[in-house]
Order: structure tokens, then C-alpha cells, then sequence
């Protein structure tokens, strides 16, 4: 038997209502991907140049930095920021006799972490986007020396000499070109900080002398400021996709 017109009408009804819901489904998903991710995190190589006084002593140095972004703003504008970073500004090996035949390399390492917090600002959220931000926080000066055989691969002591704590503010901004986008997009991310240490007390290369058994460490005070210059990743992330 033929369906009558009434049971067509019902069936082209039902299958609208599906589509539209499908449709509808679909918008809103792709609204949410095009909508700025709530937080970001990455990381990435830095070089540090001291300025001023700092550079009088010191010379570039060189480490790793990892980041995150908290954007409670749904436009993706305003945010806060946490920045960890690692730098190694000066190392070097000496071989000592450890007892009668036995030699040893001790490695001294001069190095900064510092770690600091504050607001972002982002403009744009298409394929290259701006931001800029002011930070608080501390940098940790320290000296360490690490004592390993001549065909060890790991130290098997290790000691700090000396080290220091500061009070930091930072204000930096860079650019993020965007590599692939999506639910977790992946931006390339260039960015240069100007970092303000105050004054320390720290070692560099030289600062420690040895002679026979007895070890004389001579430490520097001035002004720490750096500016950093970092090239790294950032990945956008979201929550779960909605059903």
C-alpha cells in the first residue's frame, strides 16, 4: 500500500528536526573550537643577556623556561601568567687528584631559577596573536660543584658553594604564530623579557680558586638584570568536548 500524504508529512517532519539538531549540534561545537582556549601552557629555549653592571661580570647565558596561562576571559584577552625558568651562566671542569691513581673531573655550574607571576594581555585570536605582561617573583643564585670519575657518566657527590635569593619583576611581550589549530592548537611562540634581579651576591667563572686542599671563594655583588629572549611552543587547551 502507498504511504499517505499524512505519513510523508510525519516523516519529512522527523527527518528536519533531525538535521536541524545535527546542524545545530555541529555550530555549536565549532563555536566552542573558534572561541579562545581558557588556558595555555609551553616551554622552550632562552638566552639570557646580562645588561648594565651584571654584564660587566658575566657573560650570555643560556637555559629552559616552561609557562602557563589561566584566561578566565571568554575573549581570550586577559589572563594570568606563571613563568619558570632555569638559566646556566657559566661552567667549568677541572680534573683533581682524588687519592694516589685516582683522578676526578669536578664540574662547577653558576646558575639561575627563577620563578614569577602576574597578568597577561592578548590581542588577536586568529593566526598571529600579540601579548604582553608584568611579573613578580624571585630569582635563586647558586654555585654548585659536582665531582665525577674520569669514565662516570654521573657525579656521585655534589655541593652547593654559594648562593642567594632576590626579590624579581619582569615585563615582557612576544608574538605567537599559530601551526596548527583546532581542538588543542600549537602556536610557535618568540618572546623577550626584561628581568630585574636588584642587587646579588653570586660566583662566576674564576670566583673559586683551589689550591692543594683548600678551596678560596671570592663572590661579586652588583646588579643582576637580564634580558631574556625565549623561542618555544604553546599549546592551547580546552576542557572536554561537549556531547
Amino acid at each position: 500500500m502507498a504511504p499517505t500524504s499524512g505519513g510523508t508529512m510525519r516523516t519529512w517532519s522527523m527527518g528536519t528536526l533531525l538535521m536541524l539538531g545535527i546542524t545545530a549540534t555541529a555550530s555549536g561545537q565549532a563555536a566552542e573550537a573558534l572561541r579562545p582556549p581558557g588556558f595555555h601552557a609551553g616551554g622552550g629555549i632562552i638566552f639570557a643577556k646580562p645588561t648594565g653592571e651584571f654584564a660587566d661580570y658575566v657573560n650570555i647565558g643560556y637555559g629552559l623556561a616552561g609557562h602557563a596561562v589561566f584566561n578566565p576571559d571568554p575573549e581570550g584577552v586577559f589572563g594570568l601568567r606563571a613563568d619558570g625558568m632555569f638559566i646556566i651562566y657559566g661552567s667549568e671542569t677541572n680534573r683533581y687528584q682524588l687519592v694516589p691513581l685516582i683522578n676526578v673531573d669536578v664540574t662547577t655550574t653558576n646558575q639561575i631559577a627563577a620563578f614569577q607571576f602576574g597578568p597577561q594581555v592578548t590581542l588577536g585570536t586568529g593566526s598571529v596573536q600579540g601579548y604582553g605582561y608584568g611579573q613578580l617573583g624571585f630569582s635563586y643564585f647558586a654555585t654548585t660543584s659536582s665531582v665525577e670519575g674520569s669514565g662516570n657518566i654521573e657525579s656521585f657527590a655534589n655541593t652547593t658553594n654559594f648562593d642567594d635569593l632576590t626579590f624579581a619583576t619582569s615585563g615582557g611581550g612576544g608574538i605567537r604564530f599559530r601551526l596548527s589549530s583546532g581542538w588543542t592548537p600549537v602556536l610557535l611562540d618568540l618572546g623577550v623579557r626584561y628581568m630585574s634581579n636588584g642587587r646579588a651576591r653570586y660566583l662566576r667563572e674564576g670566583s673559586i680558586e683551589i689550591t692543594g686542599n683548600t678551596a678560596t671563594i671570592t663572590p661579586i655583588e652588583s646588579e643582576t638584570n637580564l634580558v631574556v629572549f625565549q623561542i618555544g611552543v604553546t599549546v592551547g587547551i580546552r576542557g572536554p568536548r561537549k556531547p
